[in-house]
This record gives structure tokens, C-alpha cells and sequence, in this order.
């Protein structure tokens, strides 16, 4: 038996990837570095600013701008990225990007230069943006790609590719994928990945187990759910689920409620 995979959305699989990097410590600490050397040089007239007030100024910027280039980018990117090699769909969505980017910081500056007929123009932000986005996220897809598929012995723990889930043995090749639900069928486990699905006779708690390492959360007394696969929660009927990239609707008992909430999956 199997089902049929429905890919998500570019907009959500861009909104699904920013929240992904938003709870990753290292994002931030980019950003923040980033922020800081920006402010420290003061490119582009801002030396001219005081410290502090030119530090906050470009921590505005930088994730400002980059919170609109990597929205704007992954969804052209995801949009297109089928029909084009990856760092030329990646290098068009950060040109596309680059756009929206310059609007936002020739907005920004008119507020904060306002009067002082300091503020770059818009066409020679453009000019800067455009083709710098485009150039900066080629090159980090280009870079992302081209690294061996396995690493060395010799690499860290961190850099490691993680090892695929222990359950996938279980399935036939053909629907050997990327996990996505588990659901109690009678004695069987109903097996969902992004290539379809399988039973597998075996219990609910012991098939979670074997889910790891993929990030995931039992919803339901007969429900296991990987988080990057939920679409949205709603409400149906009064009672919360959850939206999957599927399509399908899991539902969420009152005992895994708050844990739900937790992860961001239900207001």
C-alpha cells in the first residue's frame, strides 16, 4: 500500500526552513558577528555615526535584510530549483532577492538619515544588492554541494553525516525515504516517508525508538510525527491537529497538548 507524496509549497518549505535556522545557536551567533565587524568598520557613511548608535544600526540591517533575503530566496529557489542546477536556482532567488533588500534598507536609512542627505540612493542600492545576494548565496550552495557525501574518519562528531534511522531497514527499498508519520493500523505500524508507505509489524513505542535521529514528536496515543513535516495546526471541529506535507490531518490528544505547544506545532 502506499501514498502519494505531495511536496509542500515553496513558500511553506521557506517558512518551514527559516524556523529550522532560527533555533540554531549558530545562526545567531553569525548574525551577531556580523552585526558587530559591520559596525565596527562603518561602511558605506556610517563611520561617521557614534558607536553604539551605529552597532544598533547595523544589527537592524543585518537581520533584517537577511531575514527578507532567505525568505525571498529559498521560496524562488525551492520554486525552481527542479528544472535548474542548485547554485543557479540559489544565485537566481538571491538576485530576486536582492530586490526587496534594497527596498527595505533604502527605507530604513530614509527614516534614520532623514534630513541629512546622507542616505544611499535606491538605484545604487540596487546595484550593490542585487548582484552580491546573487553571488554570496550561489557560492554557499555551490559550496554545500561539493562536499563529499561521506566524511572522513578523521572528521568531528559534529560534521558527521547522521546515520539514517534504524526503522528504514524495515521497509522496502522502494519506500525507503524521509520519515514523515507513523500511525497505529491494528498490529501494525502504518510507516509514512516522503516515497511512500509501509506496514511494519511491530509496536508503536518500539518503531519511535527506532526513528532517531530524526527530530520528531508522539502526538497521539497512535501518532508519531517528524517536525519538519508539519504543515500547520489547526483546529477541526473544535479539536487540534495537525497539517503534514501530505496532506493528511493527525489528530493531537489532550495528553501530548503541551508538548505539541511546545514545539511551536499549536498556538
Amino acid at each position: 500500500m502506499t501514498a502519494r507524496y505531495v511536496k509542500p509549497a515553496p513558500l511553506n518549505f521557506a517558512l518551514r526552513e527559516m524556523q529550522r535556522l532560527a533555533r540554531l545557536p549558530q545562526s545567531w551567533l553569525v548574525l551577531g558577528a556580523v552585526s558587530v565587524v559591520m559596525g565596527l568598520v562603518g561602511p558605506f557613511g556610517t563611520f561617521e555615526m557614534t558607536l553604539l548608535p551605529r552597532l544598533a544600526y547595523w544589527t537592524a540591517v543585518v537581520t533584517g535584510t537577511t531575514a527578507i533575503g532567505t525568505l525571498v530566496e529559498l521560496t524562488v529557489a525551492e520554486a525552481i530549483g527542479t528544472r535548474l542546477p542548485g547554485p543557479l536556482a540559489a544565485g537566481i532567488g538571491g538576485a530576486v532577492a536582492g530586490v526587496p533588500i534594497a527596498l527595505a534598507v533604502w527605507a530604513f536609512n530614509a527614516q534614520v538619515f532623514s534630513g541629512d542627505g546622507e542616505a544611499i540612493s535606491l538605484w545604487l542600492l540596487l546595484g550593490y544588492c542585487v548582484p552580491i545576494a546573487a553571488v554570496v548565496t550561489a557560492a554557499g550552495n555551490g559550496l554545500r554541494r561539493s562536499g563529499p557525501e561521506q566524511p572522513s574518519p578523521n572528521a568531528p562528531a559534529e560534521m558527521a553525516v547522521p546515520a539514517p534511522p534504524p526503522l528504514l531497514e524495515r521497509l522496502p527499498r522502494p519506500q525507503r525515504g524521509r520519515l514523515i508519520h507513523l500511525a497505529v493500523s491494528d498490529h501494525y505500524v502504518e510507516v509514512t516517508t516522503e516515497k511512500g508507505t509501509s506496514l511494519v509489524l511491530m509496536r508503536l513505542s518500539d518503531a519511535i525508538k527506532e526513528t532517531e535521529p530524526v527530530m520528531g514528536l508522539q502526538v497521539h496515543r497512535s501518532h508519531w510525527v517528524a517536525l519538519d513535516a508539519v504543515r500547520r495546526g489547526l483546529r477541526q471541529g473544535g479539536k487540534p491537529v495537525l497539517e503534514l506535507e501530505t496532506g493528511a490531518l493527525v489528530p493531537v490528544s489532550r495528553t501530548y497538548l503541551d508538548a505539541v505547544r511546545a514545539a511551536g506545532l499549536l498556538d
